[in-house]
């Protein structure tokens, strides 16, 4: 090979390479935006700033994280963003979309990401980031009916509590109660179910009153789900004894003061889909105009490990939990979300 054809392909290489992260050396302006009092809330809001905070190093982004409680104000806080000269705009939460719809029209050369819910309308440059959480719930029903089957009262029953009654709620909850339906249908038992929505995320106190609640009707599982409120469920339970399962971040690790006591979790990847996401964003293939689906074959969804639960948890039970992960992934079983 010449010298000279050797310095082209060389030279070549280095123009493909710089063009492949060509974003990555220009310290872009990242900014993520929620409802909430904090972002270090130990659960949804911490996991997805995580994932953004791994970008943040692997990419040499500048980040802001803005959260506060204020309502109907949406668009002026994306405003706010626009005009620091932001590049990509993150929404978390469906009470976003509205105000993502509008932003994105408004400012054209900013990408926009909203997280956990899908936009009502499509834009090129904004991307919306849903997850099948229906795909990990499942499963987990099944598990908790025979938990409450095999350690509970003579009249097993599992109960679940969710901060509002909305879809992204629903979508654990429903599905949950499916696989208890499909325990109940496999061995022919009975454990019943019940479910109660607090009206509200940030009311840990009405959580605990509602576990408590649930707990004293007979329930020998309980399902937390939605932040604050979700918190207040599952530290009501571990004080009566009663084991649980958490949502969004393992919460043997991120609710510490119940670890005790947590069968599992529903896992939401927040992190690592978020960070994939603002990976390509920076590798200039945004998927404008999209959805990101998070699901268990791309570990966008999980069932956290079992913990302190783990040699609780029949050897049988746990190989079908795996046979159910593989059934829901090939579509031999629905969840029927």
């Amino acid at each position: 090979m010449s010298r000279l054809l050797l310095l082209i392909i060389i030279f070549n290489m280095l123009i493909i390479s710089s063009c492949e992260k060509d974003n990555s050396t220009t310290n872009l302006k990242v900014a993520m935006l929620a409802d909430g009092v904090t972002f270090d809330d130990l659960n949804f809001l911490q996991s997805c700033k995580e994932g953004l905070e791994r970008a943040k190093y692997d990419f040499n982004l500048t980040v802001e994280y803005i959260c506060d409680t204020g309502a109907n104000n949406y668009l002026q806080r994306i405003d706010q963003i626009a005009l620091q000269n932001y590049d990509l705009i993150i929404a978390i939460g469906y009470m976003w979309d509205d105000a993502v719809l509008d932003a994105s029209g408004n400012y054209p050369d900013i990408k926009f990401l909203l997280v956990d819910t899908e936009l009502s309308e499509t834009r090129s440059n904004a991307v919306s980031m849903v997850f099948d959480i229906d795909e990990a719930a499942f499963p987990i029903g099944f598990l908790s009916a025979w938990w409450a089957e095999y350690y509970g009262e003579s009249t097993p029953k599992t109960a679940c509590i969710g901060a509002l009654k909305i879809p992204q709620i629903r979508q654990f909850i429903e599905p949950f109660n499916k696989g208890v339906n499909y325990y109940n249908k496999s061995y022919l038992k009975n454990v019943d179910t019940a479910v109660v929505y607090a009206g509200g995320f940030l009311d840990e106190e009405l959580g605990a009153f509602l576990s408590d609640s649930l707990i004293n009707a007979g329930s020998d599982m309980i399902f937390g789900v939605g932040s604050e409120t979700e918190s207040g469920a599952l530290l009501q339970a571990k004080k009566n004894n009663i084991w649980c399962v958490g949502t969004d971040a393992d919460q043997y690790y991120a609710f510490p003061e119940v670890s005790d006591f947590i069968l599992t979790t529903a896992v939401k990847g927040l992190d690592n889909s978020i960070y994939n996401v603002v990976k390509s964003f920076t590798y200039n293939s945004f998927d404008g105009g999209n959805t990101y689906h998070g699901n268990l074959q791309n570990m966008g969804v999980s069932i956290a490990p079992f913990h302190n639960a783990d040699e609780l948890i029949a050897d049988s039970i746990k190989a079908e939990i795996e046979n159910i992960k593989l059934g829901i992934t090939n579509g031999n079983i629905s969840t029927e979300w």
